[in-house]
C-alpha cells in the first residue's frame, strides 16, 4: 500500500492513466494500481504478478545456492595454497568469504519465507541487517583490492609494511561497514524526521526508494566509484611510465592489474547494473532480468576467474595434489610464460614493504 501520510517521500498522483510518484517521477502503468481512499486520504494499491515473483523467488534462490558452493571451493583452494594469500590475496579472500555469507543468507531469505515468518519477525530484521553487513564488507574490501593494486604500481617502496597494512585493511574492511551498521540501526528505531531504514515494514530489506539509496545503493555507488579512478590511474602508469619498472616487474603489475579488474568487472560491474535495474524501477523488471541473473551467478564467475582459468593455481593444485586428488598432467606440463615466468616476482613482491 502507499499512503503518503504514513511515508510523505510516497507521495503521488495519477498522470495520463499512470501512477507517478512526484519525488522520484517514478511511474506505474495504467491497470498494474488502483487508488483508494483510507481516512479520508488516497491511498494506492500496486499490483504484482504473484506466479512470476514465487518464480522469481525459486529461481534466484536456486542460483544463489550455486554461487554460495562455487564461492566456498574458491576460498578452500585459498586456504589450500598459501602462495596466493598475500596482500591482495587475502583481502580478495575477505571479499569472497562476506560474499558467501550474503549469498547463503539471500538464500534463506528467498527459498525458506515460512522460516523467516512475517517482515517484523525478528529473524527477518536480523537476516536483513547480517546481508546489509556482509555485502558492505564485500565492497570495502574490493576497495581495498583496488587501493593495493594502485599502491604497487604507483610506489615501489610503500611506506607502510604489508603485516602492518593488513591490519589497516581489517579495521577499514570489517570496521567501517559496522559504522554503518550501527548508523542504520540506531536511525531505524530512533524517534525523530530524519530518513529512517523502514527495514522489515513491506520486506526483509530497505523499505522505500530514498532509503535504499541513502543507506546501500549510495555508499556501493561511492565505493565502485573509487575502485574505478584507483583503476583508472592503475592503467595510466602502467601505460605510460613504462621505463620506471624492470621488464619483469612490469609484467608482474600488468599481470595483478588485469586479474583484478577482471575481478572488479565481474563483483563491480553486475552491480553497477543493479543500481540501474533499481534507478529504473520496477515496472521495467522484466529488462533487467539478465543482469540480476548474472548479478546471481557472480560465486560461479567469479571461481572461474580465480581459480579455472589461472594457470598458477592450476599448476598449485596439480603440483600439491590436495587431499590426493589428482589433477590433469597437462597442468603442469609445458612452459608457462604466464606464470612460471613471474612467479618468484609476485612472491617479492607480496613480501616487499
Amino acid at each position: 500500500m502507499i499512503d503518503p501520510v504514513l511515508n510523505p517521500q510516497d507521495n503521488f498522483t495519477v498522470i495520463n492513466g499512470s501512477l507517478t510518484f512526484i519525488g522520484n517521477l517514478h511511474a506505474v502503468d495504467e491497470g498494474k494500481f488502483c487508488v483508494t481512499t483510507h481516512n479520508e486520504t488516497p491511498v494506492a494499491f500496486i499490483c504484482f504478478d504473484e506466479e512470476f515473483l514465487e518464480s522469481r523467488f525459486d529461481v534466484f534462490g536456486v542460483l544463489n545456492i550455486i554461487s554460495a558452493l562455487f564461492l566456498i571451493v574458491t576460498i578452500l583452494v585459498y586456504i589450500i595454497l598459501p602462495e596466493l594469500r598475500d596482500l591482495q590475496g587475502k583481502a580478495i579472500l575477505s571479499a569472497i568469504v562476506s560474499l558467501t555469507a550474503a549469498y547463503i543468507i539471500l538464500t534463506v531469505q528467498q527459498i525458506l519465507p515460512d522460516l523467516i515468518g512475517s517482515t517484523t519477525d525478528h529473524i527477518c530484521l536480523t537476516l536483513a541487517f547480517l546481508l546489509y553487513y556482509t555485502l558492505l564488507c564485500t565492497f570495502f574490501w574490493l576497495n581495498m583490492v583496488a587501493f593495493d593494486v594502485w599502491k604497487s604500481v604507483w610506489f615501489q617502496h610503500f611506506p607502510i609494511k604489508n603485516n602492518t597494512l593488513y591490519i589497516i585493511f581489517c579495521l577499514i574492511g570489517w570496521g567501517g561497514p559496522i559504522c554503518f551498521l550501527i548508523a542504520t540501526l540506531i536511525t531505524q528505531y530512533a524517534e525523530g524526521t530524519h530518513i529512517k531504514p523502514r527495514i522489515g515494514e513491506s520486506s526483509c530489506w530497505f523499505a522505500g526508494y530514498q532509503e535504499k539509496w541513502v543507506y546501500f545503493y549510495g555508499p556501493v555507488a561511492f565505493l565502485l566509484t573509487w575502485n574505478l579512478i584507483y583503476f583508472s590511474m592503475t592503467f595510466w602508469r602502467l601505460s605510460h611510465v613504462q621505463s620506471a619498472y624492470s621488464g619483469s616487474r612490469l609484467r608482474v603489475l600488468r599481470f595483478k592489474c588485469l586479474l583484478y579488474t577482471k575481478l572488479f568487472i565481474v563483483m563491480g560491474v553486475t552491480w553497477i547494473f543493479e543500481v540501474m535495474s533499481f534507478a529504473s524501477g520496477a515496472e521495467t523488471y522484466y529488462y533487467w532480468i539478465v543482469t540480476d541473473i548474472l548479478n546471481s551467478l557472480q560465486g560461479v564467475l567469479i571461481f572461474i576467474l580465480l581459480v579455472f582459468l589461472r594457470k598458477r593455481v592450476r599448476k598449485l593444485l596439480a603440483k600439491k595434489k590436495p587431499c590426493g586428488i589428482t589433477f590433469p598432467r597437462s597442468w603442469t606440463a609445458g612452459e608457462d610464460l604466464e606464470c612460471d615466468s613471474i612467479l618468484q616476482e609476485e612472491l617479492e613482491l607480496s613480501q616487499s614493504t
